[in-house]
């Protein structure tokens, strides 16, 4: 009878043992493959640009360029500017609610795929569009400056994806960043290069 207790008690605490290895790795490595659930929830902070939120700097250009591809459509006789055409499905790249708002948000590994999908999508829209259009050699190189920034940011999804021990205080940071990189993604498209086609 001891022997079955003291037997019973080594199996518990073995289990024990191993529920706080994974509760320890789940908190420290939030995204491994010894987390329980593969997730972080990530707290966006509010930055301003000249005294405006991201959400107003983008919900701003939408005004104008809602007008301009109404416009664009209405317009007969004439080819589509597929510049105009073809930014409204690169904008909901950059309309994700995780950069516009500053509610936590959890990112999980379908997510972080999702997300690279997006980029890749929005970045063939842009090479299409470099394709197909005629620009000058400065707008030319203002979109590929766009899709560099684009290049970079699937390189910066799939090291978070990827990495297999990275911590939580190291993936704040590179989600920091990787928001940050979206936002300036934005700001290279919109300005300098729609602007200048304008």
């Amino acid at each position: 009878m001891r022997k079955k207790r003291t037997f019973i008690w080594g199996i518990g605490a073995v289990i024990a043992l191993i529920l706080i290895y994974l509760s320890v790795m789940t908190w420290y490595y939030p995204l491994s493959s010894f987390s329980i659930h593969k997730s972080y929830t990530y707290k966006p902070g509010k930055i301003l640009y000249n005294d405006k939120t991201y959400g107003e700097i983008v919900n701003a250009f939408k005004k104008t360029y809602e007008k301009e591809l109404v416009k664009e459509f209405e317009s007969k006789g004439r080819d589509l500017d597929l510049t105009v055409v073809k930014t409204e499905y690169i904008l909901p790249l950059f309309e994700q609610e995780w950069l516009l708002g500053t509610n936590p948000v959890t990112i999980k590994p379908y997510k972080l795929e999702n997300m690279l999908f997006e980029v890749q999508h929005s970045r063939d829209i842009m090479l299409q569009l470099l394709a197909d259009e005629n620009y000058t050699k400065e707008q030319g190189n203002y979109l590929l400056a766009s899709i560099k920034n684009l290049l970079h940011i699937e390189d910066s999804i799939r090291n978070i994806r990827d990495e297999k021990f990275i911590t939580r205080k190291e993936l704040k940071n590179s989600i920091r960043n990787l928001r940050g990189d979206f936002r300036d993604g934005f700001r290279f498209y919109v300005n300098p290069f729609y602007e200048s086609t304008r």
